[in-house]
Parts: C-alpha cells; sequence; structure tokens
C-alpha cells in the first residue's frame, strides 16, 4: 500500500495545475475602494480613525496606533484612512490587503499620474496614510470631499485596470 502522502506529491509532480492567478494590486485597491465607500456613506468622523458603540450603548472614539484592537462589529463612523482599514478588514483578515487602496487614494489626491503604483515601503505607506488623514481632518473637510475622493479613485483605477487573459 503506497504512501498516501508521497502518492500525492508525485500526482501533483505529473500532472501539475496551473496557479490560480493572484489578485491585482488594481483588483484589490478597486474591491476595498467599493467596501470603503461603504463604510463612510454610513457614517464619517474626524480626529480620530473609528467611532465604535461601546456595550452600553454609548459611542466613543477608538484608538488609531492600534486598530487590530477595535471591535469591527460596532464601527459606526471612520475617517478615510480608518475607512480603507476597515474595508479591507471586511474583505480579508489581512491588513496589508487595504493597502492598494492607501496607495491609490494618496496618488489621486496628489494627481501623481499612478493608479496604484507599485508596493510602497512601510516608510512611505506611514507618510502617505499621515497625508490622508491630515487632508481628512482638516476644518473644512466634508463627507461629500472625502467620497468624491474615493470616487475619483475608483474610476483612475477602474481606467488604467490591466487586462486579464
Amino acid at each position: 500500500m503506497p504512501n498516501t502522502v508521497t502518492a500525492k506529491l508525485v500526482q501533483r509532480f505529473l500532472n501539475p495545475q496551473p496557479p490560480t492567478p493572484a489578485p491585482s494590486r488594481h483588483e484589490e485597491a478597486l474591491a476595498v475602494l467599493s467596501a470603503t465607500r461603504g463604510v463612510i456613506a454610513r457614517g464619517w468622523t474626524q480626529k480620530t480613525w473609528y467611532i465604535v458603540d461601546t456595550p452600553a450603548g454609548r459611542r466613543r472614539s477608538a484608538q488609531r496606533f492600534f486598530p487590530w484592537r477595535v471591535d469591527r462589529r460596532n464601527v459606526v463612523s471612520a475617517c478615510l484612512v480608518g475607512a480603507v482599514m476597515h474595508g479591507g478588514w471586511l474583505l480579508s483578515p489581512r491588513p496589508e490587503y487595504a493597502y492598494p487602496a492607501i496607495d491609490a487614494l494618496w496618488h489621486t489626491l496628489f494627481d501623481t499620474g499612478a493608479a496604484v503604483g507599485p508596493a510602497a515601503s512601510p516608510v512611505v505607506r506611514a507618510a502617505r496614510v499621515r497625508d490622508l488623514t491630515t487632508w481628512n481632518d482638516r476644518d473644512h473637510r466634508t463627507r461629500e470631499d472625502v467620497l468624491r475622493l474615493v470616487d475619483r479613485a475608483t474610476a483612475r483605477l477602474a481606467a488604467a485596470a490591466p487586462v486579464r487573459t
């Protein structure tokens, strides 16, 4: 009786399956931006990443420096960056799933010409998060301004999306 693990490995080697293509940064950004728009449409805030409902029925600011500690089921509003991270969490448990959307929003805000660009280093991404947070928190900023930025980034991504064959 052959070892089943060995038999499976031999079978895989003799009949390899083509790998499933990984989602592109464009696709990930589009998916997260769609979820982001829904989060912002439900509730938008400034000067904090999240507002959450507490078990006692009150609303409070949730800390942004440890967003993994936020009970995501109770988020009622979020700033732009908080909405991106929450939208990414709705689609994947990996926080890095939201990173292409952060990059796309930054490229759109500063009109760099890139739709999403290559993956940014942690230092560059932190600077982009700071830029987007500062933009969101300006006193004159409105939810409509934020939704417009999300829509512009989504349109740029859709226009620049690579065609898969």
